[in-house]
């Protein structure tokens, strides 16, 4: 599940990129510098996305998702959890795997895996 155009890539990218940031290197900023990790977290964002959108479900829409963060205060709340939410779940799941030395980091779970753990509660209560 790759995103339609570079354009919206680079947009989702950059999110990615300014939420890590936030975080220590160690582990986060390590874990998410190999590719293959990082791209199912993109791939999870981006499958959210259309769940939270689903004008986005329709390819030729994929370009209108930098308006539709800057008019939409909601969408980009939604993005900016969706990728802490994901960020999480990876951590947390695969921390082992991920921080092994002699091993290519080789992501054993899925979006779906993903989609099921990183659940969004609404309640404040």
């Amino acid at each position: 599940m790759q995103c339609t155009t570079n354009a919206v890539s680079d947009v989702l990218m950059g999110k990615v990129d300014s939420a890590l940031s936030t975080y220590p290197r160690y582990p986060y900023q390590i874990a998410l510098e190999h590719r293959e990790i990082k791209q199912v977290l993109l791939n999870y964002v981006e499958c959210k996305l259309k769940q939270a959108m689903p004008v986005l479900n329709e390819p030729d829409q994929w370009h209108h998702l930098p308006q539709y963060l800057n008019q939409m205060v909601d969408l980009e709340l939604r993005l900016e959890s969706y990728i802490y939410w994901g960020i999480e779940y990876i951590i947390q799941s695969q921390l082992d795997v991920l921080m092994a030395p002699d091993q290519t980091p080789n992501p054993t779970w899925n979006v779906q895996a993903m989609k099921q753990t990183c659940m969004p509660s609404y309640w404040f209560g």
